[in-house]
């Protein structure tokens, strides 16, 4: 299995073995790590507003924003690795002999669980967009 850490390696080396010809990671961890960097942009502005005595009336709402943030760069940041588990079957599947009478089924199983990661992060960054769009308010 391929190294599967990527939530907690640095930045050079994930973009580095994402150019690279390793299986993973791929788009759903990209895309789960710009999730990640695009709700923590959130999360700065409600830092940078919370405490302000202009900003007071809604600082019960910057909270509860920034903490849903934090929860939800948490969640994007574990997908990372999660997508790469999940891809890798599917890569070691594209290898059966396409005569192989169980490759059909391995390979449908193989598609199915990695889809199930990139619609996940699809419907955290809805509701990143919601939160960004009640702050912006």
């Amino acid at each position: 299995m391929a190294n599967t850490d990527f939530e907690n390696s640095s930045c050079r080396e994930f973009v580095k073995v994402l150019a690279s010809n390793a299986p993973v990671p791929g788009g759903g961890g990209a895309s789960a790590l710009v999730g990640a960097v695009g709700t923590a942009l959130g999360s700065m502005v409600c830092n940078l507003t919370a405490g302000k005595k202009k900003y007071a009336v809604w600082e019960e709402d910057i909270n509860r924003i920034l903490t849903r943030a934090a929860e939800l760069e948490d969640e994007f940041l574990k997908l990372i690795d999660e997508d790469a588990r999940s891809f890798e079957p599917l890569s070691k599947a594209y290898g059966i002999p396409k005569d192989d009478p169980r490759r059909d089924g391995i390979m449908e199983n193989a598609l199915k669980d990695a889809c199930a990661v990139p619609l996940k992060i699809m419907q955290l960054c809805c509701e990143v967009i919601d939160l960004h769009a009640e702050l912006a308010e």
